[in-house]
């Protein structure tokens, strides 16, 4: 009994395997240390929901429940509930995304694919190929001298794949960095050509 109120509560650091708990379909999340998915369950062993990143200190339910999984959060692959109602949306508390956010620009560590993630590389995309790309040359193009159209522009693609592949390494498959890089390194060559005729040429 105490066992089933405690759950994964008190504990330091999340298990290495979920906690499956039967005949429930209620658990709070009051003493917890880490963030957990819930996996609700019906009596056939049917997934009804899924609740994402319920932080310490709540409370979540599922009417029809027989059973729930407890599952450290980001340990288990996403899953639709089919059959039942719609998974929720995972809910990261913001420690969590300032902590992720300085791992996404810390070459050092291997970031994981979710969709955190995705919108961090599409934002670093976006934002190296309108911002990052061209005021850097532009920096480099005044100490140094005025470029031709085509190196800057050139300058600025290999500037902004070095940015998303080295600096946000999405781990993606080779289908996809291809298409990724054509996209941005497409996008990328057309703001630096604006803005090699549009501010650089005429300011230096």
């Amino acid at each position: 009994m105490r066992a089933r109120l405690l759950g994964l509560a008190l504990r330091r650091a999340p298990p290495p395997e979920p906690l499956l708990i039967p005949r429930c379909r209620s658990v709070h999340t009051f003493g917890m240390r880490f963030t957990l998915d819930l996996y609700w369950l019906s009596a056939e062993a049917q997934l009804l929901r899924v609740d994402w990143g319920v932080r310490p200190w709540r409370l979540r339910s599922c009417r029809g429940a027989a059973a729930v999984l407890e599952v450290a959060h980001g340990m288990m692959p996403a899953v639709n509930a089919e059959g039942g109602h719609e998974a929720t949306e995972p809910q990261t508390p913001p420690e969590e995304i300032r902590g992720r956010m300085r791992a996404g620009f810390d070459p050092r560590r291997r970031i994981y694919r979710d969709r955190f993630n995705e919108y961090f590389v599409l934002v670093l995309s976006a934002a190296g190929a309108a911002v990052v790309a061209p005021v850097l040359l532009y920096v480099v193009m005044a100490l140094t001298g005025l470029w031709t159209a085509l190196a800057f522009v050139i300058a600025a693609v290999i500037l902004e794949l070095l940015l998303i592949f080295v600096l946000g390494r999405p781990q993606m498959a080779p289908r996809e960095r291809v298409g990724w890089a054509l996209l941005w390194g497409f996008t990328t060559a057309v703001l630096a050509l604006c803005f090699f005729h549009l501010v650089a040429s005429s300011t230096l």
